[in-house]
Parts: structure tokens; C-alpha cells; sequence
């Protein structure tokens, strides 16, 4: 029976590799790669002749040039082993230090996504899917980013005492395109309003946005500073914000509608939870229940279908019918057919500001508050403080009624057929259409008579202030 503390014996000795020192009692193998980062020992102890000792090891790694690096309670641990008379495999007695590689040239970016992020320590308790946007806006003037200029590196040292070179950063491949500028040679400005793109090794702030398809739950909402195209349709609840214009070749579902610039689309159906805000002129093929806030024109031309618009320019809807909700028009109104067929209830407002038709809304409301009040006034202070009031009130509601806007038009054109249970008011007159009256017509204020002036149709780029003068010089002819 073999001594329990006897050395363990081999019969074979294992393919290991590397450069071979035999000994009566051993076998040592040194391995040491190319760069020289390292060394590593295996042993394996023969069944005559005595152990390797600290100071053999030692001699061996000098012989090999093995001179920086060596780890010392490796090289202990391995000894003590070896006394052992234990087989060792691949042991790391020594490394050097490797080089490190230097940065390449590239962008860091100080613009940030559009889209919202949440960390992972916010409780989330919703969240919105339609949010997926991940392009990011700039404004021209924004700092998009810094190139940073590539690194050397820093050397490393061998085993053997070398210095082993790093190898340095590479220049960046990627090109300044259209848009963006650079300061002090390397702080990139965006010299245009829109996304910051970068793709096939070009960096570029791109004006446009365009989407070959269907706005959905794979492009999101969208909010981009510069003009999107739509090339299909805009699904229910997702939302476009576009400062500078908004096409879409397809319909726009119940969204919210944003843009400082002209928004076209084939059609809409808002169910009177949409909402459209247009800086320039609204084109459509139809618009049902939407509401609408344009600074522009809004041309239609199938149907406008009980919504609510109110814009600074005129409404046209070329083919079709303005049928039910309400409509103010700075610049007049003009329709193929007005109201319906089934008496909908039909409101048109031409001539007027619809700020002023709300602010005269507000004072109408004040003043008939302060009439009440005045009934109850117990104290002639009271009574001359109301009647200061009413008079403030009433100067201001003149003030609104006579101011002058170049862009005004108190003119509503129906072509074909005026329905009845229309409600119109043009300028500061007020009428209820009460049978239907066929023809082309054009409605305006009869400043002579009172109430409205019914006349064969002009287009609204007749204003119907000059046409009233008209009338109003020939009376003081006739006198």
C-alpha cells in the first residue's frame, strides 16, 4: 500500500506545450506567447530524483528574460507544490502590462431623444405606447455635439522589461453634412431647424420627416421641429406635432393636430375628441367632428360636418355642404350648400376675429352681471362704482365692435342651396334662416336698412364693406 504522504506518481506525461526543462525529478514547461504579457509554468514531477526548488524556478525564469511582473505568492504557492510532488498545469507566475488601446476620433452628442425615459427607480404606473419617437429636434443655433479628437493610447511592459506601443485611435469616418457648422473646429451647431440624423457615415440636421406608411404604434406619436409627410394614414391617439407643416396622403383619425405651418390631408373624422391648431392654411377632402383653430384659410372640398372652426382666414368648401356645429370666419365663408337636408343646426359667423368673439362673449357676460348687482345696490356709492363699471365695459365692447382689420370679411357665399334652421351673422347682424332658399347668394350686412343684404353671388375676394359703400353711394345719389 503507497504512503498516504507519499508524492503522487505519473505515468504519462500530458501534452502541455511550450518550451521543455527535464530534470531528473521533473519536467518544467514554460509558456510565453508572442507579446510577451505573460508566462505560465507547468510541472510534473518524474518518479526518481528531488523536487524543483525556489531557486531553480528562479533561474529558469531569468534564463527566459522573465524579469517584470512576476507574482510573487505565485510563484511561492507553485514551489510548495512542487515539493508536494503535485502536477501543475498552465500556472501564471508573471504578467506584464498591457497596453491600452487609444480612443477613436468620434461625436459625443449633447442633444437629447425626444422621447420620454423613465429610470429604473420611477414607479411607472402607465404608460403610453403611442410614445416611441427616438430621433432627436434641434433649433438652428443649438450646440449638437463635440468631436473629440482620437487618443494615443498608453503603453504597456512585458515580462521582460519592454515597452510594448499601444496602438493608437483611428480618425473618424463620419462626415458633416447639411446643416450643421462648426465652431473652433470642433463644436458642431445645428445651422437649421429639424432632426439630427446619422446614418451610412453622415452626420446632417434633416428639415423633412417623412413616413412611408401608417402612423402606428411602430412610429408613435410624433413631435418634430420641421415639416412631416405622411405617405398613408394616421391611426386613432397618435398625436403630430410639426412646427413647420404636416402632409398626409391618407386620413387622420381622433388626434391631436399641431402645426405653425400649412397641414393638408385627404380626411378626418374627430368623433369631437380631436383637435387640429394650424398656423398656415388647412387643406382637407372632408372634416367631421373636429375641432379647429387656423390662422390660415381652411379649404375643403367635400364637407365640413359638425365641427367647430374658427380661423383668421375664410372657409371654403368647394363641392359640398357645411352642415351642423359652428364656424367663424375672419375672411367669410363660402359653400356649395349650407346646413341640411334634416334641419341640422347650422351656426356661420363671418367678418369677426374669434378672439373678439370670445372676449365679447366675456364683457356681454360681465355686463349683465353688474346689471343684477345694480338692482341690489342699496348705497349710491355702489351704484356710481356699477355705473363706472358699465361704462368700462361698454367702451370696451364698442372699441371691439369698431375696430378695423384689413383681412375682414362680413360675407357668407352659398352656391346652390341655404337650408333651413341656419343660423347666421355677418359683421354685427344676426339671422335665422327659417325656409330653404335656393340659388347662389351672397349674404352681408345691410348697413341702410338693417338686418342682412341678399345679392347674387360674388367670390370672397369681393370684400363686402366695398360692395355696402356701393349701395351707400348710390342712396346719397338718389337723395
Amino acid at each position: 500500500m503507497t504512503d498516504q504522504h507519499e508524492p503522487e506518481q505519473f505515468t504519462a506525461t500530458p501534452n502541455i506545450g511550450g518550451s521543455e526543462i527535464k530534470k531528473l525529478g521533473y519536467s518544467l514547461y514554460l509558456k510565453i506567447p508572442d507579446n510577451r504579457l505573460e508566462c505560465r509554468c507547468s510541472y510534473v514531477p518524474h518518479e526518481q530524483g528531488s523536487m524543483i526548488t525556489s531557486d531553480e524556478l528562479a533561474t529558469f525564469l531569468k534564463q527566459y528574460n522573465v524579469r517584470e511582473g512576476i507574482d510573487q505568492q505565485a510563484f511561492d504557492d507553485f514551489v510548495v507544490k512542487a515539493a508536494a510532488g503535485q502536477q501543475m498545469l498552465d500556472v501564471l507566475l508573471a504578467a506584464g502590462t498591457p497596453p491600452v488601446a487609444g480612443v477613436d476620433e468620434h461625436i459625443s452628442l449633447s442633444a437629447l431623444t425626444s422621447a420620454a425615459v423613465h429610470s429604473g427607480d420611477e414607479e411607472v404606473t402607465s404608460v403610453d405606447m403611442h410614445i416611441v419617437q427616438t430621433f432627436i429636434n434641434v433649433s438652428a443655433g443649438d450646440k449638437i455635439g463635440r468631436i473629440i479628437p482620437a487618443e494615443p493610447g498608453t503603453p504597456g511592459l512585458n515580462i521582460m522589461g519592454l515597452t510594448v506601443p499601444p496602438q493608437p485611435g483611428k480618425p473618424m469616418k463620419c462626415v458633416i453634412g447639411k446643416n450643421i457648422r462648426t465652431e473652433n473646429g470642433s463644436i458642431l451647431i445645428a445651422a437649421a431647424t429639424g432632426r439630427l440624423c446619422q446614418s451610412a457615415g453622415e452626420i446632417s440636421v434633416e428639415e423633412q420627416y417623412i413616413v412611408k406608411g401608417d402612423v402606428n404604434f411602430r412610429i408613435g406619436s410624433i413631435n418634430f421641429k420641421g415639416v412631416v409627410e405622411v405617405r398613408g394614414d394616421v391611426l386613432d391617439h397618435f398625436d403630430i406635432t410639426a412646427s413647420k407643416g404636416l402632409t398626409v396622403t391618407g386620413n387622420i383619425g381622433v388626434c391631436n393636430i399641431v402645426s405653425d405651418g400649412d397641414i393638408t390631408f385627404c380626411g378626418m373624422d374627430g368623433q369631437d375628441k380631436a383637435i387640429i391648431t394650424c398656423g398656415g392654411t388647412l387643406r382637407a377632402h372632408f372634416i367631421h367632428d373636429v375641432i379647429v383653430e387656423c390662422a390660415g384659410d381652411v379649404i375643403v372640398d367635400v364637407e365640413i360636418h359638425n365641427c367647430i372652426i374658427r380661423t383668421l382666414g375664410k372657409i371654403v368648401v368647394d363641392k359640398g355642404a357645411i352642415s351642423g356645429g359652428s364656424c367663424i370666419a375672419l375672411g367669410g365663408i363660402e359653400a356649395k350648400k349650407l346646413g341640411s337636408a334634416s334641419s341640422l343646426h347650422t351656426k356661420l359667423h363671418a367678418g369677426v376675429d374669434y378672439h373678439d368673439v370670445e372676449l365679447l362673449e366675456s364683457l356681454f357676460a360681465s355686463l349683465a352681471e353688474t346689471h343684477e348687482k345694480a338692482k341690489e345696490c342699496q348705497s349710491l356709492t355702489e351704484i356710481a362704482e356699477l355705473r363706472k363699471t358699465t361704462a368700462a365695459l361698454t367702451d370696451s365692447i364698442m372699441a371691439i365692435r369698431n375696430k378695423a382689420d384689413s383681412r375682414a370679411n362680413a360675407k357668407i357665399n352659398v352656391k346652390a342651396i341655404m337650408y333651413e334652421n341656419v343660423h347666421l351673422t355677418v359683421g354685427s347682424v344676426t339671422e335665422e334662416i327659417i325656409e330653404q332658399k335656393d340659388g347662389a347668394h351672397s349674404y352681408i350686412e345691410n348697413s341702410i336698412e338693417g338686418g342682412l343684404r341678399v345679392l347674387s353671388m360674388t367670390g370672397l375676394n369681393v370684400k363686402a364693406a366695398d360692395i355696402e359703400m356701393a349701395f351707400v353711394r348710390e342712396q346719397k345719389m338718389a337723395k
